[in-house]
C-alpha cells in the first residue's frame, strides 16, 4: 500500500489542501516528499461558500448488487498498479460482470503527477474512464517516472507530452484539450474534493483503498483473498 506518510499527503492534510499547491507539487516527480505548501488565503466572499463535490462516481456493475466495493486510487501508485493488473480482472469477470458487486472507483492522488492523470481521465468521455486508467496503471513507467518528472533540465509541457500522448491514443484528445483539461480550475477543485471525502469520510490509510460495505479490506495484494471477503459479505446477505 502506498501509505501518505511517504507520499505526498499528510494525514489531516487533503480537507484544507490548496489546489495551488497540489499543482506545484506536480512539477515533482512521484519519489518526491510530503508537501508543506501553505493554503493560499481566501477572500471573504469566497469563504461564505464552501465548494461542494458534485462529480459523479465511475462505476461497474448493477448499482442494486448485493455488495458494494469502493476503491480508493492514486495513478502513479504500483500498489494500485498491483491491484488493477493482477486482481481487478478476476474481481470484475466474477462479481462485477455476474451483478454480485457493484464497483465504485474514486481518486485519491498521492501527487501532483497522480492528480493531472486523474483529471485527464475525467475530462475524457465515460466510455474511455476505465479503459484509461488501465492503461495509466499498466504503463505508469512510461508517463510517471520520478527520474523525468524531477528533471530540472525538462520543461513540465515536455513532461506531461507522455500522458497527454497516451489521452490522444485513447480517446482523441488533442494537444490543446489535454491543455485545457489539466488547467481547469473546476476540474482541480472537484478532484481535490474527491480526496478529501475519502481522507474526512472513509478515512483512507493509502492506496489502494479497498472497501467492501463500507468496512476496509486489509489484505487485497491477492485475488484469492478479495474473493474470500466477498464470499463472507455475500453469506451475511
Amino acid at each position: 500500500m502506498c501509505v501518505r506518510m511517504t507520499c505526498f499527503l499528510r494525514p489531516g492534510m487533503i480537507a484544507g489542501l490548496a489546489i495551488a499547491a497540489l499543482m506545484l507539487i506536480g512539477a515533482n516527480g512521484p519519489s518526491s516528499h510530503a508537501a508543506t505548501s501553505a493554503p493560499p488565503q481566501s477572500s471573504p466572499a469566497a469563504a461564505k461558500k464552501d465548494p461542494v463535490l458534485t462529480l459523479p462516481d465511475m462505476t461497474l456493475g448493477k448499482k442494486d448488487a448485493p455488495i458494494n466495493v469502493i476503491e480508493y486510487a492514486s495513478m502513479t501508485c504500483p500498489h494500485c498498479a498491483h491491484f488493477d493488473m493482477d486482481v481487478f480482472p478476476q474481481l470484475k469477470k466474477n462479481y462485477i460482470d455476474t451483478g454480485k458487486v457493484y464497483y465504485v472507483f474514486r481518486e485519491f492522488p498521492l501527487d501532483g503527477v497522480a492528480f493531472r492523470a486523474s483529471m485527464v481521465a475525467r475530462c475524457m468521455d465515460k466510455k474511455h474512464f476505465f479503459p484509461f486508467i488501465d492503461k495509466l496503471f499498466r504503463n505508469q513507467i512510461a508517463w510517471a517516472n520520478p527520474k523525468d518528472w524531477n528533471d530540472k533540465n525538462k520543461s513540465l509541457e515536455d513532461k506531461m507530452t507522455p500522458l497527454a500522448k497516451m489521452a490522444k491514443q485513447e480517446s482523441g484528445m488533442t494537444r490543446a484539450e489535454f491543455d485545457k483539461c489539466v488547467n481547469d480550475k473546476s476540474m482541480q477543485q472537484q478532484i481535490a474534493l474527491q480526496a478529501a471525502r475519502g481522507d474526512q469520510v472513509f478515512k483512507v490509510p493509502g492506496t489502494p483503498a479497498v472497501y467492501i460495505d463500507g468496512k476496509l479490506l486489509v489484505n487485497f495484494q491477492s485475488y484469492e483473498s478479495v474473493d474470500e471477503e466477498l464470499q463472507k459479505a455475500l453469506k451475511q446477505k
